[in-house]
């Protein structure tokens, strides 16, 4: 039977794949590994490579392979290490002085829905137009300070738009977004991202209120557990909202 924490990594890869298709990039798949580009040339988020399956291929080849493949589009890379079963990867990014950016507790989440409440005044709804996409966009870029990366994950209306694939936008008692969430559905699973409220609204809920939005988005979709990458910031409040941690991520950058 497979896990919780196997169907989240089986998630996560195909959300990397739908980003990266839906944003005009490119994405690889060579036998136990999975490459992922967009078309910014950050290595935070947007371009990056992961082991789908077991510890192959061995390290040195993973480093070999991805190298190759970025070095020919021109972009660095994150390096996404499973702990405690990439330890081969571990030990050569040491080796390699590979600085890590940050881990992320893998986490999932089942159970039945609530109701998503947000502050009187306040509406959450579907994005459903290329209009709404631009201001999903200015929602949740300055929270993820990637000002000119998250644009070009949201460049194109599929982004959010296509099957299997949405969000939800925030707006303050003035119409203004203030906070979002995204959503991608695979292997029964809601991958849940690009959580983000701005700053002088941070303290209301909005982006737990995001979140629940996105797996409603999701289950809607067909999706009977939902999965994510937790922030430092927002681990605390996916504990509360019941997530509970299967597994952990370490991302590198791999500078060209």
């Amino acid at each position: 039977m497979t896990t919780h924490a196997e169907l989240a990594d089986l998630n996560f890869a195909e959300m990397c794949r739908a980003i990266s298709r839906n944003s005009g990039g490119r994405a690889l798949d060579v036998d136990g590994l999975l490459l992922w580009s967009g078309t910014h040339p950050s290595p935070a988020l947007i371009n990056g490579v992961i082991r789908t399956r077991g510890a192959a291929p061995p390290a040195r080849e993973v480093l070999a392979i991805a190298d190759a493949w970025f070095g020919e589009i021109g972009h660095s890379y994150s390096l996404h290490v499973r702990i405690g079963r990439d330890d081969d990867l571990v030990a050569l990014a040491g080796e390699l002085g590979l600085h890590a950016i940050i881990n992320l507790p893998v986490m999932v989440w089942e159970g039945r829905l609530p109701e998503v409440h947000v502050p009187e005044g306040y509406n959450l709804r579907r994005v459903e137009s290329t209009a709404e996409l631009r201001d999903y966009i200015d929602a949740v870029a300055e929270p993820f300070e990637m000002l000119d990366e998250i644009p070009t994950v949201f460049a194109r209306p599929e982004s959010i738009l296509a099957p299997f694939t949405g969000a939800v936008l925030v707006r303050d008692p003035h119409g203004r977004p203030v906070a979002g969430a995204w959503t991608h559905v695979s292997h029964g699973v809601a991958g849940v991202g690009f959580v983000g409220t701005l700053a002088h609204e941070r303290g209301r809920g909005l982006g737990r209120a995001a979140t629940w939005g996105a797996m409603h988005l999701g289950f809607e979709m067909g999706a009977t557990i939902a999965a994510l990458q937790a922030s430092p910031m927002g681990l605390p409040v996916y504990r509360r909202m019941g997530y509970v941690e299967v597994g952990e991520y370490r991302i590198y950058a791999r500078e060209h």
